[in-house]
Formats: C-alpha cells, sequence, structure tokens
C-alpha cells in the first residue's frame, strides 16, 4: 500500500485519477471537505432547519446521519435532526436494518420516525409484488418501492414539520439514475438530478444530497472508519431485479478499467441540467391523494389503483 500524499503514515485510499493517496486522518479531512464543499455551495442547509435524513439502514444513509448529526455540532446552525426510515414491509431484510438505524439514532440522540407501507397504504412490498404478479402487472418490485418511498418520504417528512429531506444520494446513485433515464429516454426526469430540489407546489418538502460529490467506495470507507458499517451484510433481495443493479456494475467496472470515468459523466450530467433546481414548471396536485404531482393522478396513487389497492373515485375532498 502506498504512503499518504501529505504526511508519510500508510495510507488507506488511494485517488488513482489524482494520483494521491491519503492516511486515515487526511482521508476523513478530505470526505469532510468534500461534502461541506457541496453544503455550502448549493446551500443546502440554512439556519435553524428542521433536518430530516432518510436512513434505510444501509452504509450510505447510516454514514450520512452520523456524518450530519457530527457536523451540526460543529456549524452550531440551530439544526434539528430526526431520522426517516421507510419499512416497506420486506421479509427477512428490513427488520434487520430497522434495528441498525435504532440503535444508532440512540447513540446519536437523534429522533427517529418510522413509517410504514402496511400503515399508509394497507399492504407491505411483499404483499404488493405478490398482487402484482397474481394480476400480471409488468412492474419490477423496485419501481412499486421507488414510488411509494419518495412518496412517503416527502409526506411523513411535512407531516413531522421538517423544513428539509436529505438523502443518502452519493456521486455514483446520480450516475447511475442519469444514465438510466437516457437509456429509457425519460429526459424530463433528468433535470431534477442536482444537489437540491424544490418545487413551487406547497406540499413538496425541499430535498437535498449532501453527499452528491462523494463516490460510493468514500462512504463506505466513512462507514467502515467510523463503525458503522455492518458485521453481516444484508442486501434487498429484490435489488438484483432491477435495470440499476446492471448498470451498477457496468460502470464500476468502467471505472476500474477508466479511473475518472464517473467523475466525468457527473460533468456532463451538470452540464445537461444546467443545475436547475426547480423540481416542475407546473406542478400539480394529485386528485386522489392530493399529495404533489406532475400529473392529475399520482404515480403512486396509479399503481394502487392497477393492484386494485384504490378506487380512482375516491377523490380527496
Amino acid at each position: 500500500m502506498a504512503n499518504c500524499s501529505i504526511c508519510s503514515k500508510q495510507a488507506i485510499y488511494v485517488i488513482k485519477s489524482g494520483g494521491l493517496a491519503l492516511c486515515k486522518k487526511h482521508f476523513l479531512e478530505y470526505f469532510d471537505r468534500k461534502v461541506r464543499r457541496t453544503i455550502r455551495k448549493n446551500k443546502l442547509f440554512r439556519k435553524n432547519e428542521h433536518i430530516v435524513i432518510a436512513v434505510s439502514g444501509g452504509k450510505d444513509s447510516l454514514s450520512l446521519l452520523h456524518y450530519t448529526v457530527n457536523l451540526s455540532k460543529r456549524a452550531r446552525m440551530g439544526w434539528r435532526i430526526t431520522a426517516l426510515t421507510i419499512d416497506e414491509g420486506i421479509s427477512g431484510y428490513r427488520d434487520y436494518t430497522i434495528k441498525r438505524v435504532e440503535e444508532l439514532s440512540s447513540s446519536l440522540g437523534v429522533e427517529l420516525k418510522i413509517a410504514s407501507f402496511k400503515d399508509y397504504f394497507g399492504y407491505t412490498l411483499d404483499e404488493v409484488v405478490k398482487i402484482s404478479g397474481e394480476r400480471g402487472l409488468p412492474y419490477l418490485p423496485c419501481t412499486y418501492c421507488g414510488v411509494f418511498r419518495r412518496y412517503l418520504l416527502n409526506r411523513v417528512a411535512r407531516e413531522i414539520s421538517g423544513t428539509v429531506l436529505a438523502t443518502a444520494h452519493h456521486l455514483d446513485d446520480v450516475v447511475q439514475t442519469y444514465l438510466i433515464n437516457i437509456f429509457n429516454n425519460n429526459w424530463s426526469n433528468i433535470h431534477k438530478l442536482t444537489p437540491s430540489l424544490t418545487s413551487i407546489h406547497k406540499l413538496f418538502v425541499r430535498r437535498v444530497k449532501p453527499f452528491y460529490e462523494v463516490l460510493e467506495k468514500e462512504t463506505t470507507l466513512y462507514a467502515i472508519l467510523n463503525g458503522l458499517y455492518p458485521s453481516e451484510r444484508t442486501e434487498c433481495p429484490y435489488a438484483p431485479l432491477s435495470f440499476r443493479w446492471q448498470v451498477r456494475r457496468v460502470l464500476n467496472y468502467l471505472e476500474e478499467s477508466r479511473p475518472g470515468l464517473k467523475y466525468s459523466t457527473m460533468k456532463s450530467l451538470m452540464e445537461a441540467t444546467s443545475l436547475k433546481n426547480v423540481a416542475s414548471s407546473e406542478a400539480m396536485t394529485c386528485i386522489v391523494c392530493g399529495e404533489p404531482s406532475s400529473h392529475e393522478v399520482c404515480k403512486a396513487c396509479q399503481l394502487r389503483a392497477e393492484l386494485g389497492l384504490l378506487e380512482l373515485r375516491e377523490v380527496k375532498t
């Protein structure tokens, strides 16, 4: 292993594209500078914010919760921090990850809110997937999970008076989503892939990505160094079925052979979006549930109707 480029101690992290090697101390300083730069440059957090952090229990979201709580002690900006976990109802997986969130939230002295698919939609994700298969619907489990999770994150963050919702999406996540939208010709979604996403809709909670410029392997190392990495790795059983899973593998393979490829792809994304941070100039309200939507009926209600879990005539008054 190389020596640290700054102090000559044994390095634990090497940036191949930049020829930089870092020891533990200087890696943590490097990580901190990158995240603080993203927060400062994009004005992600303001004074006296109630920051709601979406925490799934994976290494990335646990790292975001840990980092933000420690940053708040240094920043002294009057932030209130609440962890929000969505329990989709995935047998043999979610119970374990929720336990990790509970343990970290408790150790950090952070309030934890858990919202479940079962409570809000009447069914767990496992049950939704079964119903979808019985009805012969074309959607993969990740479609339901993604739509319903985003719906609940916004709704519950608002219900607990959050002023900003922070997610642990890192550079790899953003680049993967960018490529997936290109492959699917969904150019209208690309403008949402910014560090901060706002909307003119009064019910939309501003959403931010503090790890926007951080690589996945960097959040992994941060988690390991801070004792946040799970002793037993657990992967969502539905994840390998998704297109994202394939894109992730290909992107990692290309990065190994061409270091810096992820950064150059991110630059392409930033050119494509011109860093616009407005979700939609035509924000609408779902006529069924009353939540923010880009169509007359939001995607969550559309899926619930196709599953037979909702009558579209059940219009919210």
